[in-house]
């Protein structure tokens, strides 16, 4: 603002959005409300309940305050695509867009190794050999994410009225498959398509303790209960390829480890001094 003389917001719109064709992109509550094709927010319960809800307006406008459509986000996308270029005109210069797109900090959660912010952007330096710039977010009834490879002029941009199944996943899914790549090595897909395997009833011999192992909020875990306690044991996968898929647990201060052995429809599960056996789903 001191360097335009602009508010934030005008100059979002007059310098972006505009030029961009960001029609049904809005700072405010009364714009977003006389659009004929609003979504309906939802607030998603913890029992999976869909509750109908409002968009949050900030006062702090920069920081999750634009409410817009896929269909602008992919003409946003579109302008990188085109190192700043869009219909004729230009926001940004390619150098600056290429600037962006560098690695500054590297970012805390590592999935498939280097991710780091540029300048308002996040890079994936290796995606199927490919970069990958986007970003995500989420303001618990609007979900969020978009992302691109400059070097083969594709993008994808994603929206949600809530919050679920995390959408930068959807999209890298659906990036791997633009790619003509196999999106089951991706990662996370492995990781969940080992826990859905894992998932079920276990028991011990003749049926002296039993366990469920569930996976909450990305993580494997196994619960026992009785009539007396509740003992929940997070798991850490090592390694989850092949049949034999091993993880640890911290117990007293030192690493437990814990095995689950697949053959065929069978699960075996070694936890401390027990072996359990799947018995069913959950």
């Amino acid at each position: 603002e001191k360097l335009s003389k602009m508010k934030y917001e005008e100059y979002v719109k007059k310098k972006i959005l505009e030029p961009l064709q960001m029609n049904r992109s809005f700072f405010r509550k009364e714009e977003v409300e006389t659009d004929p094709n609003m979504a309906t927010p939802y607030i998603i319960t913890r029992d999976g309940e869909c509750k109908k809800s409002t968009y949050t307006y900030s006062p702090i406008s920069s920081d999750g305050g634009l409410i817009s459509s896929v269909l602008d986000l992919a003409r946003y996308i579109t302008m990188y695509l085109n190192r700043g270029k869009y219909e004729g005109g230009t926001l940004l210069s390619t150098n600056l867009i290429e600037e962006m797109e560098k690695p500054k900090v590297k970012l805390p959660l590592q999935i498939f190794g280097g991710e780091a912010y540029g300048y308002g952007l996040m890079i994936i330096p290796n995606f199927f050999g490919n970069k990958v710039i986007g970003h995500g977010g989420s303001v618990l009834v609007a979900t969020a994410y978009m992302g691109y490879i400059p070097e083969k002029s594709i993008g994808v941009a994603i929206l949600a009225n809530g919050s679920g199944y995390p959408l930068s996943q959807i999209g890298l899914y659906g990036l791997a498959l633009m790619l003509e790549e196999n999106p089951e090595n991706l990662p996370f897909i492995k990781v969940e398509r080992a826990f859905d395997s894992l998932t079920g009833l276990y028991e011990t011999y003749k049926g002296t303790m039993k366990a469920e192992v569930v996976s909450k909020a990305g993580i494997l875990q196994i619960e026992i209960k009785d009539k007396y306690i509740d003992l929940i044991v997070p798991l850490i996968p090592e390694d989850i390829d092949g049949d034999l898929k091993t993880f640890y647990t911290v117990q007293g201060g030192g690493k437990l480890p814990v095995q689950f052995t697949l053959n065929g429809d069978k699960v075996d599960l070694i936890y401390e001094r027990y072996r359990l056996k799947k018995i069913g789903n959950l």
